[in-house]
This record gives C-alpha cells, structure tokens and sequence, in this order.
C-alpha cells in the first residue's frame, strides 16, 4: 500500500515529466481535492496515512485530467477572485487576477459615491457581478451574457453567495433587451485576436470558451469598440463605462471615445504594466 506522501511524490514526478507548472503545488491541490481534505495543512498532516484502493480510485482519474492539461480550476470545480471561491468550470472562463484589479479601480473610483444601477455586460461566471453587489449592497445589477450555459453557472453563484435578490441575470447579445439607464457599465468582453489565441498556452486554448476570448478586428478590438458604441444612451449623466482591454488596442478605443462624445477617457495599466483597463466618463 502507498502512504500519501509515496502518492504525492509519484505525482509530483509524473506532473514534471509531462511539463505542467507547479507540479508539486498541482499534485497538492489534487490529492486534496480527491480525498476530500480541507486544506493542504491536513495532507502535510497526514503524510504516512495509508491510502485504501479505494481513495486512489478517486486521485486517478484526477490526476489524468490535470496531465492532460485540463486547469486545475476546473478539476476542483472552483476559483479564487477577490477572497471568494466560485463555482467553475468548461461553460466559463477562469477569473484571472488582472480583472480582480478592474474592480478594486471601479470601488476607488466610486469610493464617495455608490451606483445605484449597474451593469455587466458578459458576466460568464458572474465574478465582476457579484464582486459589485457586495461593494455596492444597495445597487440595482443587472448582468447579461449571450451563453445560457455561462448564466447557468453565475446563477449558480449568486445563489450560493446569498445574492440572487440583488443581481438580474439576463441572457443577451450585449445591449439586445436592456431597457433603463446606468451609472456603471462594466465589461470584461472577448478581446483577444485569433492569433493572440493560436499564441497561448494551451491550456488556455484547448479548454477555455474560445467564443469568450476572441474577438474580431486587426487586434481582437471590435467587441469592445461596440460595447462601446452601443453603452452611450444607456449611461447617465456622469455615468463611467468600465472595460478589461488587450494589448495595441488603446488608440482605437480613445479615438472612438473621443469621437462618440466621451470625456475623462482613460486608458490605465496593470500591475506588469500592460494597458489593460478603459475608464471613460458621459458628460
């Protein structure tokens, strides 16, 4: 019979031979996920425990999938954004840290002013949505996406974080049935060129949604630029657009901003110092 730590080691092994990053901490994560541990300190804990034919039967299958290149978040049906876990999975994309930052600039921005009606267009799992409700418990959300299969899973979440009463979900091509106006129009829309998927890690492109990466246009731009000229007459006076971007596609985006009667137009980068996020103010 094989100790836990025997497993954890093999594991680890495997995972470097087949490249994936972070073996030791992937090869972690899973046997806590199979055993049904709580946390990674009840597997340092437990290291010389025997492990019944049974619980291996569970880590296998498991381990398959993460060396195939499957995400880990996947795997464990869960991801991390701002402190919260989510459900996730294949009908989603995982949050990535840079769209945490979209939020936390949303709240400095709003720091002395609450919204009171918000929304979010292309919530998929619903974090930038829920993220909101809880800056802001007495805004009005409404969050909308063209899959039923990403509202199925930020439903899910809502109803899980105890914020279903707060956020409206709607399925929706963008602006396709919205009625009212907003004092926050918020977007982490598809922004990335075929190439810049061709160019990804495989992970990315062989299990993530490709129809919530790509977007058409020379650099991936053209989801954006018709949130962006579509969001206008929905936006009250002072109201702020907000959008996660792509790389080269700052002059295009001010250039219509500019055009369409947008002012403050700004366009900020990440903590790696990629242009990433658009903020632009109706007057």
């Amino acid at each position: 019979m094989l100790t836990i730590l025997d497993v954890l080691q093999r594991t680890t092994a495997f995972f470097e031979a087949k490249q994936i990053e972070n073996a030791r901490l992937n090869a972690e994560l899973l046997l806590v996920h199979g055993l049904g541990l709580s946390t990674r300190m009840d597997l340092y804990m437990e290291f010389d425990r025997l492990l019944q034919e049974s619980e291996l039967e569970k880590v296998r299958p498991l381990v398959k999938r993460r060396s195939i290149g499957e995400p880990i978040q996947y795997i464990e049906g869960k991801a991390n954004f701002m402190g919260v876990n989510f459900m996730v999975d294949s009908r989603v994309l995982i949050p990535r840290p840079e769209t945490e930052e979209l939020v936390d600039r949303i709240g400095v921005y709003f720091e002395d002013k609450s919204p009171q009606k918000i929304l979010e267009l292309g919530t998929g799992s619903g974090v930038i949505a829920l993220s909101l409700a809880r800056m802001f418990p007495k805004a009005e959300i409404i969050a909308t996406d063209i899959s039923r299969d990403a509202l199925t899973v930020a439903e899910r979440n809502s109803e899980d974080q105890g914020l279903s009463e707060q956020i409206s979900f709607i399925e929706s091509d963008w602006f396709e049935g919205i009625d009212g106006n907003f004092d926050l129009i918020v977007s982490n829309p598809p922004y990335l060129s075929q190439e810049d998927v061709d160019q990804s890690h495989p992970e990315v492109r062989e299990h993530e949604p490709l129809d919530a990466l790509v977007s058409s246009g020379a650099n991936g731009e053209d989801c954006l630029l018709a949130i962006m000229s579509k969001a206008f007459p929905f936006l009250t006076k002072d109201a702020i657009l907000a959008m996660e971007t792509g790389i080269d596609q700052r002059k295009a985006l001010e250039a219509t901003a500019t055009r369409l009667g947008y002012q403050d137009i700004l366009h900020e980068t990440d903590l790696s110092g990629r242009d990433r996020f658009f903020f632009a103010r109706k007057a």
